[in-house]
């Protein structure tokens, strides 16, 4: 079963949502923060006691369509992942969440390449993003499997494509958050 959002109210530049993932999360500041820094959307609040979620928005550069597929997008999960996460650590909780943030910056990243393939400032952002997410993760830091995929796809793939070789380091980092969720341990082996 998952849980699904949906719409309780719109009028242009504002939506009110049911979303009920935000009843088993307790850190709503960093959600509002990560919305808010998506061009077009101006202000967020949310009221996790109900599962609701109040957005306002530019109309002009933000269409309803495109804000509901990006509340989709991040709060597209199993509800058993956000119960089994309420059991997790305060630190396996934060590292989840930097992973989070960090994908939908590679996510924000890839999709303004397609415009401009020179690398920009926010692509610099989200490099460093991804080493924070990865770096603070974990105790053993040198061997962790993320570390080592970075500076492996860092070698065979070069400088210049920096953003891919963050995507891959950032996606070996979830699979390793993920697992740590599963086996409900704050910092296991990981075997792939």
């Amino acid at each position: 079963m998952y849980f699904r959002h949906k719409i309780i109210h719109h009028i242009p530049g504002r939506m009110r949502l049911y979303v009920p993932v935000l009843k088993y999360t307790d850190d709503q500041e960093s959600i509002c923060e990560l919305f808010q820094s998506i061009k077009g959307i101006q202000n967020v609040r949310i009221e996790p006691k109900i599962g609701a979620m109040i957005i306002d928005y530019d109309s002009i550069h933000m269409c309803p369509d495109r804000l509901i597929r990006n509340i989709g997008l991040f709060f597209h999960q199993n509800a058993d992942d956000f119960r089994m996460l309420q059991n997790q650590s305060a630190t396996t909780r934060k590292d989840l969440l930097k992973s989070m943030v960090t994908g939908v910056l590679l996510l924000i990243a890839f999709i303004r390449k397609t415009k401009n393939p020179m690398p920009d400032l926010f692509d610099y952002l989200v490099v460093i993003s991804t080493s924070f997410t990865v770096l603070t993760h974990g105790e053993n830091k040198i061997s962790h499997p993320d570390v080592l995929t970075g500076i492996v796809s860092m070698a065979s793939l070069g400088s210049r494509k920096i953003l891919q070789v963050s995507l891959l380091t950032w996606i070996v980092n979830l699979i390793e958050v993920m697992s740590e969720i599963r086996n409900g341990s704050a910092d296991p082996k990981f075997v792939f």
